[in-house]
């Protein structure tokens, strides 16, 4: 019979937690991911169709959208007021807001 040291003891279970550490970074330390935009000009997924100086400007453009069916969402960035739709959506709504 093999007498189990703490030494050994010790030993196993760093080499159990090694194992460990290597599987969890091999599943999820492989983030490759865009830096996120804190500037303020990145949308994601949506495209800027206009921009305006007004809030009352970009709640009379956002409703004429909505009105045609297009989903639309209004940023504000500092003084300006951008109206934003998804790509697919994007002719359409500049062809609208002419």
């Amino acid at each position: 019979m093999v007498a189990v040291t703490a030494l050994t003891q010790t030993l196993l279970l760093v080499v159990v937690l090694g194992v460990l550490a290597l599987l969890l970074r091999w599943a999820f330390g492989n983030d490759r991911r865009a830096v996120p935009d804190y500037t303020g000009d990145d949308f994601g997924l949506l495209s800027e169709v206009a921009v305006v100086p007004t809030p009352e400007a970009a709640r009379v453009l956002a409703q004429r959208l909505r009105d045609a069916g297009i989903k639309t969402t209004v940023a504000t960035r500092g003084d300006l007021h951008r109206l934003l739709v998804f790509p697919a959506d994007a002719a359409n709504a500049k062809l609208l807001l002419r």
